[in-house]
């Protein structure tokens, strides 16, 4: 019976640590959609982890509407006091480039945007038409996405709007882990800087002697 105990506590064991192995390199899927039609606006998240097994999806607008006009100015009082401990001097040009690695981390793997709309305005219409296409190229240029699929299609002849819009980012659990802790110890940088620099300045005094100071 002892070895046989063995031998189950081993397999568990084995079980557990390629459980926790593919639990941190398993990829954590994100599809945010956004579909327009007219004046109404859905946008919709999609959590996909361990092929699929779990699946939850999140109604981020109109559902949350209510809730965000309730904390809106909690968040502006929460932001507030956050600009009033962090600036954006103190944030330097070594923790931007840091922070623009770690979002290289995060992988775009869709991006998927079929835009329709018109306007019996001609000028406003083509406007809108290459705005869109600028974006399009800019997007096409900083995205690494592996599918992308881009589609505008304008109508001078009638006023509407009729858009579906996809993003699929891909984000491994480790990787998250590092973004998290990395963010914070540049947080923690940022605010010891600011208070050691804070310090400085209220023991800073004029030394230099102009003649008899007695």
């Amino acid at each position: 019976m002892r070895y046989n105990d063995i031998f189950v506590v081993n397999i568990l064991l084995i079980l557990c640590i390629g459980g926790l192995i593919v639990f941190i390199k398993s990829s954590l899927n994100l599809v945010f959609t956004v579909n327009v039609e007219n004046s109404d606006i859905f946008v919709k998240l999609n959590v996909k982890y361990l092929l699929n097994l779990i699946n939850i999806k999140i109604n981020i607008y109109p559902k949350l509407k209510k809730k965000i006009e309730t904390y809106k100015n909690k968040k502006e009082n929460i932001e507030k006091e956050v600009n009033r401990k962090i600036n954006k001097k103190d944030i330097k040009k070594e923790d931007i480039k840091k922070i623009y690695s770690l979002m290289k981390r995060i992988k775009i793997y869709e991006v998927y945007s079929d835009i329709g709309f018109g306007n019996q305005n001609v000028v406003f219409t083509s406007f809108i038409h290459l705005f869109i296409n600028t974006i399009y190229g800019n997007l096409i240029n900083l995205s690494n996405a592996e599918k992308i699929y881009l589609s505008v299609n304008p109508n001078f002849t009638k006023n509407y709007v009729d858009s579906n819009i996809k993003i699929h980012i891909k984000l491994k659990i480790k990787d998250i882990i590092i973004i998290c802790v990395a963010l914070f110890k540049i947080y923690k940088k940022i605010k010891k800087n600011k208070k050691d620099g804070g310090n400085g300045e209220i023991n800073r005094s004029n030394s230099k002697s102009y003649g008899n100071n007695i």
